[in-house]
């Protein structure tokens, strides 16, 4: 893989736009700027954090919304701005509000290979998977486990709205390949691939170093060993909604953590359940 991410003095909006071409990726808004500098300076106080908020009625009412969603894990519903910025601390909020701007952010493609819906829906799985799976293991890593579940393939519908017409061969040719990586098709017909495309969106949109890292370095096991193991889980569904990719997971839990088949197949479902709610809020 084209290794971008180690050259920090190349200023990754240059690197994206050698890459794709004429796309030009968008910025956030400035108010999910605001927010988002507010929720990492810890001389802001929550109370102004929720002002910043509400400086932007549909951002406020995403936020709203999956905070409610069965996806976040919240055990009682939060109908007040103030009451959710205060309930969920700057991790948890950070995480709503870098979702949702990334949401409003990304590409919307319209092509009979590439169903957008899909894509959000495989991304909500994820992220639920993520957040179930890191509850059981370790629960202080449920938010960062749901939004590099969230995340992981961020960069997919970039390159296929940037270079669509090589697009649809590549995933024709991984629908008639299942045990390779999308990736791979990505690297052999255009030298780069959507994970390198995602750290650099990662890093041009300024996301914690910790993201940017877990989005970047996916392909390669050696440095996803600082992972949680929720997240690095979770990296085994490649973005097919089949049985295969659960079926790895199931036994990846199985064998590298001990866990018992019922209960990883009760927690899976429960994710799917909450998947479908999460991808509603996010198209």
């Amino acid at each position: 893989m084209l290794n971008f991410f180690r050259r920090r003095e190349k200023d990754p909006r240059k690197e994206l736009r050698k890459l794709l071409g004429e796309y030009e990726l968008p910025s956030f808004p400035a108010v999910v700027m605001n927010v988002l500098n507010a929720l990492r300076d810890p001389e802001f106080s929550m109370k102004e954090v929720a002002g910043q908020l509400q400086m932007d009625p549909g951002l406020h009412v995403k936020v709203l919304k999956t905070v409610n969603s069965a996806a976040f894990g919240l055990s009682s519903r939060v109908n007040n701005l103030h009451h959710a910025v205060t309930l969920l601390g700057r991790s948890r909020l950070e995480t709503i509000v870098l979702s949702q701007a990334i949401g409003k952010s990304l590409p919307t493609v319209n092509m009979p290979f590439f169903d957008m819906n899909k894509f959000w829906f495989s991304s909500a799985k994820r992220a639920s998977m993520a957040r179930i799976l890191a509850h059981h293991f370790h629960p202080a890593t449920q938010v960062e486990s749901f939004t590099i579940g969230l995340l992981q393939d961020m960069g997919l519908p970039v390159l296929v709205k940037a270079k669509q017409n090589d697009y649809r061969n590549i995933f024709e040719r991984w629908s008639a390949e299942k045990e390779i990586l999308l990736q791979v098709f990505e690297r052999e017909t255009l030298g780069y691939d959507h994970i390198t495309i995602g750290g650099l969106m990662a890093e041009e949109w300024r996301l914690p170093e910790n993201l940017v890292k877990a989005i970047s370095t996916q392909a390669d096991q050696d440095e996803m060993e600082h992972l949680e193991p929720a997240a690095k889980l979770i990296l085994n569904l490649r973005g097919r909604d089949d049985s295969d990719d659960l079926d790895i997971l199931v036994n990846k839990c199985m064998e590298e953590h001990g866990m018992n088949q019922d209960m990883i197949l009760k927690m899976l479902n429960n994710a799917l359940e909450d998947a479908e709610e999460l991808s509603n809020i996010l198209k």
